[in-house]
């Protein structure tokens, strides 16, 4: 990943290098300063096809790395774990030590795992809307972010929080109007470490939506608490459904998602599931 968004990506590649030398394995090293050097990077390289790669980095990283591939279909990929969104490796139960990641990588064990196409992008992870959307950019723009201003911003603008308007159609029957208090359409289960789908799956070609409507002032704290551990899906207020695809729209034709742990504002969100589209070394 580049290390102007991750300070740590260099040294722990520096780490691989060491192991693979010793291993005699054969590599080529890229590094990069900015995402628009990785992602013209990650385009030269695949476009000449190059088929095999370790990214080493979170899921922006890899949203990125993904996004900037000539061919998906031609490509395998491992992934070592860097920065601070690592939910989609984590769900994968790949392991934190970059070490043992790349052990595990060398074995060239190759698993077939889902991604969601988005409008006209690859999402690895998950797309979420509503409370946990607006939240996560009221603590971005926080100076200090800590245990301490993030619990604050919750428990005033979860409670603030009424709710987003929209049309969810998931193509059986008419499309249904909601004011939705949160929503996510995923593919791995976490996010920042709550278990926002405990029951998702990343191999099985279909995204798990839940969403919750009519959560009251008094009621908001206590769905926060239940996110943590995943809890939330036992709410008789949280609908679940397996779709292999969904649209969403919005009567102000612009919604705020999260996307693989960054926000986004769009018009309209369509997700189709491609199932074991990607190739990766587990």
């Amino acid at each position: 990943g580049p290390c102007t968004y991750d300070g740590h990506a260099d040294a722990t590649t520096k780490k691989l290098v060491k192991y693979l030398k010793t291993e005699k394995q054969e590599y080529s090293v890229y590094f990069s300063k900015t995402f628009e050097d990785f992602n013209k990077t990650v385009a030269e390289l695949t476009t000449n096809l190059e088929s095999e790669f370790v990214v080493v980095g979170d899921d922006v990283v890899l949203h990125e790395f993904l996004n900037s591939v000539f061919d998906i279909s031609k490509i395998k990929f491992g992934i070592v774990q860097s920065g601070k969104k690592n939910d989609f490796a984590t769900y994968l139960e790949i392991p934190a030590s970059p070490i043992s990641a790349i052990k595990n990588i060398l074995n060239k064990n190759v698993v077939g795992v889902d991604y969601l196409a988005v409008n006209n992008n690859l999402a690895i992870n998950n797309v979420v809307i509503g409370a946990e959307a607006e939240l996560f950019e009221v603590v971005n723009s926080y100076k200090v972010k800590n245990f301490v201003t993030k619990t604050y911003a919750t428990l005033k603008y979860y409670k603030k929080f009424e709710g987003v308007n929209l049309i969810i159609d998931t193509k059986s029957g008419k499309p249904k109007t909601e004011t939705v208090f949160d929503l996510s359409i995923a593919n791995g289960g976490l996010l920042y470490g709550k278990h926002i789908s405990p029951l998702a799956n990343v191999q099985d070609g279909l995204c798990n939506l839940n969403y919750c409507t009519d959560i009251q002032k008094q009621e908001k704290k206590k769905y926060y608490n239940a996110l943590s551990t995943g809890n939330q899906i036992y709410d008789d207020k949280t609908k679940q459904l397996w779709l292999n695809s969904v649209k969403i729209t919005s009567p102000e034709e612009k919604i705020k998602a999260i996307v693989d742990g960054k926000v986004e504002c769009l018009q309209t969100i369509e997700v189709i599931v491609k199932e074991k589209g990607l190739k990766i070394y587990m």
